[in-house]
């Protein structure tokens, strides 16, 4: 799914920008990216990004919308990258066990660390599959 641009970053303008502030943004880029100024073939796709980010961010209900699914993108991403998805209380009970057989028996040690591995890569699995 195609997330929608950050239009404060297609005018330039800080969030909390006022409207005073992207309505002279807009002007200022519109006036060097018209097509009728600007030759490039880029022109004429810059414009429309401006004007698209320019009506959303001029009216303040769809402002607000914009700004709910930024946060909203930014969220989604923080939690992709946490590492509070994996439960901790089985990386902290597996160390434990190993270091306890560690102490009797070696051989113990490495197939419990074995079984370990292959339950941590099972839960893994099964996270990404949801």
């Amino acid at each position: 799914m195609k997330s929608d641009p950050d239009y404060y970053t297609i005018l330039q303008v800080d969030p909390c920008a006022e409207p005073e502030v992207i309505k002279a943004a807009y002007r200022s880029l519109a006036a060097n990216h018209h097509p009728d100024v600007d030759p490039s073939p880029e022109a004429t796709e810059r414009m429309k990004l401006l004007n698209a980010a320019y009506a959303v961010l001029s009216d303040p209900v769809k402002r607000k919308e914009h700004d709910v699914s930024r946060l909203h993108g930014q969220q989604q991403t923080i939690e992709e990258t946490s590492t509070t998805q994996y439960p901790w209380w089985f990386l902290v009970t597996s160390v434990g066990i190993l270091l306890l057989l560690l102490r009797f028996n070696v051989k113990l040690f490495l197939i419990a660390g074995l079984v370990f591995l292959l339950l941590w890569l099972l839960m893994t699995w099964q996270r990404h599959r949801k």
